[in-house]
């Protein structure tokens, strides 16, 4: 979780599932912990991440580039599959036939991943990317299938605040 990923209550590894368990069951005694260590532990919409209270502005306009990338992430994702969200099982093979067939969503793919050459390669990246953050985990190794975990809310979640200052934004300008 120090490295910016999740601990989801749908994690299919039963061991992040009774640590999520835990947290909730004694958050405050962690909550407590963790201050000690210069972190602290944030919850979302069944998950929980680490923040730290005191950045450094370097430290916030990475994150921001960062945020920038996810933004785009999520915005292929929701291409791909509207419904993209948590709960959601896919496969990197039925990604990889979409981007081959959709000129809209290969476009969107080429400005994710500018290294990337091929195709394979970006939704290898996207995949790695996703299960990284603890976005996605794979759920059956036969097949290749993968699932969403709930920790995507949080990207959701960010997403649906820049779209609401927005539009707020917006409306006070007319």
């Amino acid at each position: 979780m120090s490295r910016g990923t999740f601990i989801s209550v749908d994690s299919a590894d039963t061991e992040i599932k009774h640590l999520y368990a835990d947290i909730v069951e004694n958050l405050a005694d962690y909550e407590a912990y963790f201050i000690e260590l210069g972190l602290r532990l944030e919850s979302g919409d069944g998950y929980f991440y680490f923040s730290r209270p005191n950045e450094s502005r370097i430290t916030i306009e990475q994150k921001l580039q960062s945020f920038a990338q996810w933004v785009d992430i999520l915005d292929f994702l929701k291409t791909f599959d509207v419904s993209f969200s948590s709960g959601t099982q896919f496969r990197p093979a039925t990604i990889l036939e979409n981007v081959t067939l959709n000129v809209d969503l290969r476009e969107k793919a080429k400005k994710l991943y500018r290294k990337q050459t091929t195709n394979q390669e970006i939704v290898d990246k996207l995949v790695d990317d996703l299960v990284g953050m603890g976005f996605a985990e794979l759920i059956d190794e036969q097949d290749g299938t993968y699932k969403v975990t709930s920790a995507f809310h949080y990207a959701e979640e960010l997403v649906n605040l820049i779209t609401i200052y927005n539009e707020d934004d917006a409306t006070e300008g007319q």
